[in-house]
Formats: C-alpha cells, structure tokens, sequence
C-alpha cells in the first residue's frame, strides 16, 4: 500500500511561518494535525497568576 500524499507540504509550511516573520509577528510554537490544520501561536500563554490585578501595587 502506498503513503497517502501530504496534505501540507514543507513549502507552505515555510511560506506561512517566512509570512509571520515578514510580518513581525512572534512565532513561539506551531501545531500541524494529520488532517492538514496549521495553528501557529505568535505568543505564549499566560497564566491568571502572572496577570492578576491583585498584585500590583
């Protein structure tokens, strides 16, 4: 049986990720399913503790 063709390939991937960067965007992680779906994420995720209004002075 033979492997079923790519449903993304290097190249897009590479054209998305050199569009983020042209851009000034921050890529911190980028995620790829084996259905073809891209998420990228251009920043890290905080958490309540960090951002909680109750700490600052």
């Amino acid at each position: 049986m033979a492997m079923p063709r790519a449903t993304l390939t290097q190249s897009e991937l590479t054209r998305y990720l050199k569009a983020y960067r042209d851009a000034g965007i921050p890529v911190v992680r980028s995620e790829i399913s084996r259905d073809g779906k891209v998420v990228i994420y251009s920043t890290e995720k905080q958490t309540d503790e960090i951002n909680n209004p109750w700490d600052r002075p």
